[in-house]
């Protein structure tokens, strides 16, 4: 499975989500929070953050029913612990020097999300058939999340 999130304009910050090569939403930044809005096959999801003390974030639908979560693990932490409905797993960094993070289920690796190139702000997600569509969306956007909180970093 592979999802692909794309800038639709280089002073856009509205991204295209393309799963398997279908287009199947569009992701709208909220101005004074780390939540987004989605549209997700014409069906309004939220991915909002509980606590302005903890970085804990829950995917739900329009009925606000808990989709997914997913939680960074410790003060100065790079894990996040993902719970996804049916399972749950860890998004860790794949290495020192690179911005691609892995999924790793017990001790394999079920998904790779990273940037497609140097100077781009897309990114994609490639997963297995272990996850789920909601799973995969799930991922890519709190490496959305990781790469926004490394941009204000670099900025300041």
């Amino acid at each position: 499975m592979l999802l692909q999130g794309r800038s639709l304009g280089w002073f856009s910050h509205k991204t295209e989500l393309m799963l398997n090569g279908q287009l199947i939403g569009i992701v709208r930044p909220k101005w004074f929070s780390e939540g987004l809005d989605l549209e997700v096959l014409q069906q309004p999801v939220r991915f909002e953050r509980l606590s302005w003390l903890k970085s804990h974030f829950v995917l739900k639908d329009a009925a606000s029913t808990e989709l997914g979560s997913a939680s960074l693990e410790g003060f100065f932490g790079r894990h996040w612990k993902m719970d996804f409905r049916t399972s749950q797993g860890e998004l860790v960094p794949a290495g020192w020097f690179t911005s691609e993070y892995v999924l790793k289920q017990g001790t394999s690796v079920t998904a790779r999300v990273g940037l497609t190139d140097w100077f781009s702000r897309s990114c994609e997600v490639q997963a297995d058939d272990s996850l789920t569509a909601i799973d995969v969306l799930l991922i890519g956007l709190v490496y959305t999340v990781i790469r926004h909180r490394i941009e204000q970093q670099h900025a300041s």
